[in-house]
This record gives structure tokens, sequence and C-alpha cells, in this order.
């Protein structure tokens, strides 16, 4: 799984546990919470994108291991039927449009109760 974006809040507390140096911090920053590509970072600063996605790796690390979580998005292939990857395309643009934090956590928490149902159901 690859992280997307993050709010400005999760990349901030995220990046405090990390030994990343500020100049570094700052390009993880551009990548994951502006949302620019990992060349045109790269090239801006004058760097390499293999350091650019190195800095952008510790903050991916640190946001898997954190057990409190956070609204980062992610981005990852999988195989569904093909009913259910529709409707979770629909939820997705939906939720990425919504510029309503706490309407994206209430709907990310029904989801997660529905996700567990039908966990419990196929166990």
């Amino acid at each position: 799984m690859k992280l997307k974006r993050l709010t400005p809040e999760d990349f901030d507390r995220l990046a405090e546990g990390t030994r990343l140096q500020d100049r570094t911090r700052q390009l993880a920053r551009e990548v994951l919470v502006d949302g620019e590509s990992p060349s045109d970072v790269a090239a801006r600063a004058g760097m390499t994108k293999q350091r650019v996605g190195l800095a952008v790796g510790v903050i991916e690390k640190a946001y898997f291991a954190d057990k409190g979580g956070g609204l980062g998005w992610v981005s990852m292939e999988m195989e569904l039927p093909e009913r259910v990857a529709l409707q979770l395309d629909e939820l997705a643009q939906a939720l990425k449009a919504s510029g309503d934090q706490a309407k994206l956590e209430q709907a990310s928490e029904i989801v997660m109760a529905a996700l567990s149902k039908a966990r419990k159901l196929l166990n």
C-alpha cells in the first residue's frame, strides 16, 4: 500500500516521531500534504527522486505503524467483485470531495463497522 495524502495535522504528528531533519521533512510534506509529485519536489530542491522517496517512506512507515490511525489516503490495487468495487469507487470519490472532516470521520466509522460485520460473516 502506498500512502497518498495526509492532513497537515496527521503529518506533523507522525513526523514528530521520526528523525527526519527539517529540510527532508519538508520534502515529504510537499508530497504527502501538498500533493506534489516526488519528481517535481526533487527537481525543485536539487535532490534525487530517491531521496524524496526515502523521506516519504519514513512517514509512510510511521503511518502504517501508528495504531491510532488517521485519515490519510492510501492507494492500493485489489481484486473485488465488480459490484463492490464500483460502490467503493463511488464512495472514495464522495469522501475526497467532502470538505467536512466530521462527516468524513463519521462515514469512515460506518464503513469500518460494515466491514467488520462482513468479515465476521465470512469467518
